[in-house]
């Protein structure tokens, strides 16, 4: 965990970092990425592989003590002994502070992702995961129409003899599902105590063991519309298989979480699960359409990072070479809309790139910061012109000349 605390101090400089890692990865195994693309394509066809080796990292990833709470649930619910449980804490080292939380209803748990501490709040803070006991019925009055009755028609049939008579009195029925919540609701506080050390974990594949899977997945929810892709997926399986009731919710209560998590974490819009939608079953239609209508979009323009190896054209390993040479040369931050404007006239580069989406790969390549004002204003200045003008200002001299230099560099190099 302290590893982790210190390489991520710098939380949305690490996100950039791990973004440009990350691309880096991919541009140079592609035959693996696409590999991958496949193995999830298949799960439409009922090779649920590529799952089973997620559920089995995500499993490596979990603490110790959060796998003996989800052992216990798993024996306590296949009917086996579950002796063994009574005298230990359910959520380790948390569990006091869970059951202060559940006992004082004005408490919230907040748990630091990017240190993984975990402390009892008086109020909610936004810096920080925030979570909360509710009442038994507040938690049922959250839940979803189609999912309450849907529970409750599973727990009225467990609770009839064989001749369909309920065992059990209206009154005693309505405790049931009110201790059903609150054992749930424990649950739920007790796994999100260990988010941190999770995510600790995690980082811990990606960064330290380079684990092939989470570079793949990582790739295909942040750039390749992984999550309206498994959208489509669950709508596939919708269409190919025998779907009961249980099924439908459990499905629809999927896509629901995939239209709100991709928009929230920006991978997706609102037109773009639009579009999704339209080629789906009506039912799940109709779930993207409603948590739509219940999520807000993202504004502004979008934050691109992007690798070098994204946007340059021709030998990108000479190109590159070229690059660190002229910011050993040139180190002005005004001197980047130089690079960017000879590589442009060199057709080294796509030439519809944004400069700030240009400026960033080069911070992330050099691994230095730039400021950005000044040589954005003069690539808009330089952009268009042909800099072969009578003009003598000094300025324009050396623009003209760093310009020429290495656009007749790149135009050999490349």
């Amino acid at each position: 965990m302290i590893n982790f605390i210190e390489r991520i101090k710098d939380y949305l400089t690490r996100k950039d970092c791990a973004d440009m890692t990350i691309r880096a990865w991919k541009s140079a195994n592609e035959e693996l990425y696409a590999n991958f693309c496949k193995r999830m394509d298949d799960v439409g066809k009922g090779n649920l592989s590529v799952l089973i080796d997620m559920y089995q990292m995500m499993r490596d990833c979990t603490p110790p003590e959060a796998l003996m709470l989800y052992n216990w649930l798993s024996d306590f619910m296949n009917g086996q002994d579950v002796q063994n449980m009574t005298n230990q804490q359910w959520a380790g080292k948390y569990t006091d502070i869970v059951a202060q939380c559940i006992t004082n209803k004005r408490l919230w748990i907040g748990i630091n992702i990017k240190t993984g501490a975990v402390d009892l709040l008086a109020s909610a803070k936004s810096d920080l995961l925030m979570v909360r006991s509710e009442t038994p019925i507040e938690i049922w009055n959250h839940l979803p129409q189609e999912t309450r009755v849907y529970l409750t028609g599973q727990l009225d049939a467990l609770m009839k003899n064989s001749k369909g008579c309920y065992l059990l009195s209206k009154l005693e029925r309505k405790m049931m599902y009110q201790f059903l919540t609150y054992i749930s609701q424990i649950i739920f506080l007790s796994h999100t105590v260990f988010v941190g050390e999770f995510m600790a974990n995690l980082y811990d594949y990606v960064i330290e063991k380079k684990e092939t899977l989470a570079y793949c997945m990582y790739y295909f929810v942040i750039f390749d519309h992984g999550l309206s892709r498994m959208a489509k997926l669950l709508d596939r399986l919708l269409n190919s298989e025998e779907v009961d009731h249980g099924d439908m919710v459990l499905i629809k209560s999927c896509v629901a979480a995939l239209v709100t998590q991709s928009i929230e974490i920006g991978t997706e819009s609102k037109t773009g699960w639009e579009d999704t939608a339209e080629g789906c079953n009506s039912e799940i239609w109709k779930e993207v359409m409603f948590a739509l209508r219940k999520v807000k979009g993202k504004r502004g323009n979008r934050k691109v990072i992007q690798s070098l190896d994204d946007i340059l054209v021709g030998d990108k390993e000479r190109i590159k070479q070229g690059i660190r040479l002229f910011l050993e040369e040139n180190k002005e931050d005004i001197s980047l809309a130089y690079l960017l404007k000879a590589l442009v006239k060199a057709g080294r580069i796509k030439a519809s790139i944004r400069y700030m989406t240009f400026h960033r790969t080069i911070e992330q390549f050099s691994q230095r910061h730039y400021g950005h004002d000044i040589p954005q204003k003069r690539y808009g200045e330089i952009k268009e012109l042909t800099l072969n003008s009578p003009q003598r200002g000094s300025s324009y001299t050396k623009a003209k000349r760093i310009i020429d230099r290495w656009t007749d560099y790149f135009i050999n190099n490349g």
